[in-house]
């Protein structure tokens, strides 16, 4: 059981095919990002948790981690490719997957799964990768984006929560699980 909740659902071609197109839809959503000193908005992350709960912590992951590799590699992003940066790509779906995936969504759900992320991702992982990348200290990375990751602790919730309660959100999932 847990294997299988690990896996996530059994993919077959229209799976693959939806799980392309919400990469698609990823990358797409994410040159719509507005990037500030500090730290830089996106709405990304609603994809990536549509994927961790339509098909599960590893193909989420998996399908997070091609997502970084097309951006960083075709679509090119500041500074070069950074395997770090897909790690924490792939911890991001993960971390969605092992929350939502079979369960029911509630407030307290979707605020440790954000809570999560920003905590292990987003202000310790990103900033540790920033730091290397930049030869700076590890604090100052942290404490410069844990300004912004509390704007996001705020919004981000609010924003899975309405979107995995509308309704043609919850249809379309029922159809391809």
């Amino acid at each position: 059981m847990m294997r299988d909740q690990m896996l996530g659902v059994k993919l077959d071609t229209r799976r693959v095919v939806l799980l392309a197109v919400l990469i698609a839809l990823q990358l797409v959503i994410a040159r719509f990002a507005i990037s500030l000193t500090i730290f830089r908005i996106s709405f990304g992350f609603i994809v990536t948790a549509l994927m961790g709960w339509w098909f599960g912590p590893f193909w989420a992951g998996l399908a997070a981690v091609i997502g970084d590799l097309i951006n960083s590699l075709m679509i090119g992003v500041p500074g070069g490719y950074f395997p770090g940066f897909t790690l924490s790509a792939f911890l991001g779906a993960f971390i969605y997957g092992l929350y939502f995936y079979h369960e029911k969504i509630t407030w307290w759900r979707v605020l440790a799964a954000v809570t999560t992320v920003i905590l292990v991702v987003n202000l310790g992982l990103n900033s540790w990768w920033v730091s290397i990348i930049s030869h700076t200290p590890f604090g100052f990375h942290f404490t410069a984006r844990a300004i912004g990751e509390a704007a996001t602790l705020v919004v981000h919730p609010v924003i899975l929560y309405i979107v995995m309660h509308f309704e043609p959100i919850i249809r379309l999932k029922n159809r391809i699980i």
